[in-house]
């Protein structure tokens, strides 16, 4: 019986009857240092999502199965405090995606934000293949390839990997990308889709770029990709920290899963194989949650000499503050720390005036869970309130109605208040983008008035240092975070056009350590404040409209 088998077999494929086979490509972005399911900023489990996690679900989805390939688009090794193995030889994140057997990586912006030594050494530890077609050395060199195929039961599948082309102007002033060169998308993947047609049998590019275009410059989202390169089959997005389960646009399939491990999009793929020709019959694409899987224990394994480290950092007591620096509960609707001065935001505008020596100074909270109570300061403390751990102060030199401009656009983050509103209200397309827009001043008095119109609400804005009302053509020395001094330079921005001169940068002078606002906070408590913070609020602003 079993000889006529194999004989009609074996027959049938002479003959040249179809086949179908099944590929699933699985997809990881913006992971951002959640390796396990840890919080390390606040020193909590959290199982929302994870590298190891993510292990898990892969394993079953290989079980049985050969024809599964797993790549990532970038944003790995920075971000939940996974930076502080930058250095190191043997680094944590391509342990552990070389143990999960990553196909592909491409590297995302924040990639970039420790040099081009350290990237390095950490791709060269990388066992599956680097992807990127639209960075370059300044000779005009590749950096990494551009694409690679991959083979599974005879169909061919072409990956080709790109990054935001925005890399380089996020990293201009830091001196991170000197040396390279980061190419607009679109001409490289024509280039490359040209090279691979006839060689594969599908074409999937993983790329650290959102679906729609970034800070508004053509070619910078993968929508336009799709639109503007034919021949592409799917795309995997990143970058932007949304989870999209499936998009078509221009008959390209589009997926994206979300930020910080907590999906993993799943893509198959499904040809038709007959006497040598190999067409793709289907596709499809969805997005999983991670949240609640298990972890994979040999992940845990590989992770736990980091995570003690960690855990021994983050609860290290750099103070003590005599009094809660945020009160519990929201002022019509709104979290207290976005809607007034707060012992915190006092603490953190204090530092960054303090080291800078700038007039005004501002930040950001990415999190509404704002909170320090009274009792000791732990690294962790300062770490969960102001999570971008790359963040410095860049100070440039304004006139007054430079600041006020960006000001007003600051306070667009609220919808203006109505007849008969009891709450404060968020503007929802603000509220919808990838980082917080919304900064807290400090080194000025000021009130956000709700009832006026966007573009009027800032009020009685006075400097505190010599109590002068900040006129238009006044000198205002303003330091902030440089990546949001590029979002008000850019087109549309508020500040686009404005001849604005930068004149401090807290990691040239500090370096890239200390030169971090989370590590001027710290410093701050502990030498200046000889570790002791009152906790009280300097009342310096807030906003208003609602009784």
């Amino acid at each position: 019986m079993k000889k006529i088998i194999v004989l009609t077999m074996l027959v049938l494929s002479a003959l040249g009857f179809a086949k179908e086979v099944n590929i699933k490509i699985l997809g990881t972005s913006d992971v951002h240092g959640h390796i396990v399911p840890w919080n390390y900023q606040t020193d909590e489990f959290d199982d929302s999502g994870s590298y190891s996690q993510i292990a898990k679900m892969v394993d079953g989805y290989r079980k049985g199965n050969k024809n599964v390939i797993l790549v990532d688009a970038g944003d790995i090794i920075q971000d939940n405090l996974i930076e502080r193995f930058i250095n190191e030889p043997r680094h944590p994140a391509m342990l552990v995606l070389n143990q999960m057997g990553y196909d592909v990586m491409v590297p995302g912006n924040h990639e970039f934000n420790f040099g081009m030594p350290a990237l390095d050494n950490v791709l060269k530890q990388f066992k599956g293949k680097a992807l990127a077609a639209n960075i370059y050395y300044d000779n005009g060199a590749n950096y990494l390839p551009a694409s690679t195929i991959i083979t599974k039961e005879g169909v061919k599948i072409g990956i080709i990997g790109v990054t935001t082309p925005l890399t380089e102007k996020f990293e201009e002033n830091t001196g991170n990308v000197k040396g390279m060169k980061f190419t607009m998308p679109i001409p490289e993947l024509r280039n490359q889709v040209n090279s691979l047609r006839g060689r594969v049998d599908a074409i999937v590019v993983v790329a650290h770029m959102g679906l729609p275009n970034e800070n508004n410059i053509p070619g910078t989202g993968v929508i336009d990709i799709a639109n503007e390169v034919p021949g592409i089959d799917v795309i995997i997005a990143g970058h932007f920290h949304k989870d999209v389960s499936k998009e078509t646009v221009n008959g390209v399939l589009i997926t994206e899963p979300y930020k910080y491990g907590m999906s993993l999009s799943v893509v198959d793929l499904k040809f038709n194989v007959e006497k040598g020709s190999v067409s793709l019959i289907n596709k499809d694409s969805r997005t999983l949650s991670v949240k609640g899987e298990d972890s994979e224990q040999g992940i845990e394994v590989i992770y736990n000499p980091f995570h003690q480290k960690l855990r021994e950092e983050v609860n290290q007591v750099i103070g003590e503050t005599a009094n809660n620096m945020v009160p519990e509960g929201k002022i019509k609707g709104i979290p207290y720390a976005f809607a007034s001065d707060t012992g915190l935001s006092s603490l953190i505008t204090a530092a960054e005036l303090y080291y800078s020596k700038a007039d005004v100074v501002s930040f950001s909270y990415d999190t509404e869970n704002v909170k320090l109570e009274k009792g000791p300061i732990r690294r962790k403390d300062i770490y969960a309130n102001y999570r971008y751990a790359g963040g410095e102060v860049t100070v440039y030199e304004m006139t007054g109605r430079d600041l006020k401009d960006y000001m007003e656009w600051s306070a667009g983050y609220f919808d203006t208040i109505r007849s008969g509103d009891t709450e404060y209200k968020y503007n929802a397309e603000r509220r919808n983008f990838k980082y917080v827009t919304y900064d807290i001043f400090g080194g000025v008095r000021y009130k956000i008035d709700l009832k006026a119109a966007p573009g009027s609400r800032i009020r009685d804005l006075t400097l505190v240092s010599s109590y002068k009302r900040i006129t238009d053509n006044m000198k205002v020395r303003v330091g902030m975070n440089s990546y949001r001094y590029e979002m008000l330079v850019q087109k549309g921005g508020p500040l686009e056009g404005r001849n604005i001169k930068k004149v401090w940068d807290s990691k040239e002078a500090m370096g890239q350590e200390k030169g971090t606002i989370q590590n001027m906070v710290i410093n701050y408590i502990v030498d200046v404040r000889k570790g002791k913070v009152t906790g009280l609020s300097n009342n310096y602003w807030s906003i208003t409209g609602l009784r």
